[in-house]
């Protein structure tokens, strides 16, 4: 009987040791746990509830007109900063602010600066006012414009670059043949590109 009981009292130690443990791990899991959650709602709570978005600025129509006025500074470099913010603003007197340009503007390196931003742009209206610097006085701003209008590789281009091989002084025709030429060589190589594009094998063949 005696051994019984004392058996009975190990046992229950054991049991009781156990259980012991199992809370302890238990609680031990409970904080970590609680923890991580801490760490997670103040990481959210740190970033914005929603996406950022960008929106474009909109200007006043008495800001508009400023920067229109302003395409007729005294500063040359107003003029051109003016009138190229307008071009990207999309202003719809913006064309014909530059067709103006092209037409008074005094400095070679505003009209340089004119051509080049329209030769970013790679759109019919900007071939359409590079055409208008092909009637410049200066025999550079036409071979400019006749380089810029070569680098569109449209069929639009050869209006503008017709033009050029047109004009009296024995340059500018030059460079705008041998701009056709090149302008011709881009327009076939593109559609070499998308014949090859077109009939490219599949990667995996069904049989």
């Amino acid at each position: 009987m005696k051994w019984f009981m004392m058996l009975l009292i190990f046992i229950g130690g054991i049991y009781y040791l156990v259980v012991q443990r199992e809370n302890k791990l238990r609680d031990e899991a409970s904080a970590k746990a609680a923890a991580t959650e801490s760490i997670r709602t103040a990481t959210e709570a740190a970033l914005p509830l929603k996406t950022e978005k960008l929106y474009t600025m909109r200007f006043s129509l008495q800001t508009i007109k400023t920067l229109r006025s302003l395409t007729t500074d005294t500063n040359e470099k107003v003029r051109f900063a003016s009138v190229e913010l307008l071009w990207q603003l999309q202003d719809d007197q913006a064309p014909a602010l530059i067709k103006r340009m092209f037409q008074e503007e005094t400095e070679p390196e505003v009209k340089k600066l004119l051509i080049g931003m329209l030769a970013k742009d790679k759109s019919k209206l900007s071939l359409a006012l590079l055409a208008e610097a092909l009637n410049d006085y200066d025999k550079n701003t036409r071979l400019l414009a006749v380089q810029a209008a070569g680098t569109f590789s449209s069929k639009e281009a050869l209006i503008v670059l017709t033009k050029g091989m047109q004009d009296y002084d024995d340059d500018v025709r030059l460079k705008s043949v041998q701009a056709v030429n090149q302008l011709r060589r881009d327009i076939e190589l593109n559609k070499e590109q998308q014949i090859k594009e077109v009939t490219k094998e599949p990667l995996f063949k069904v049989e």
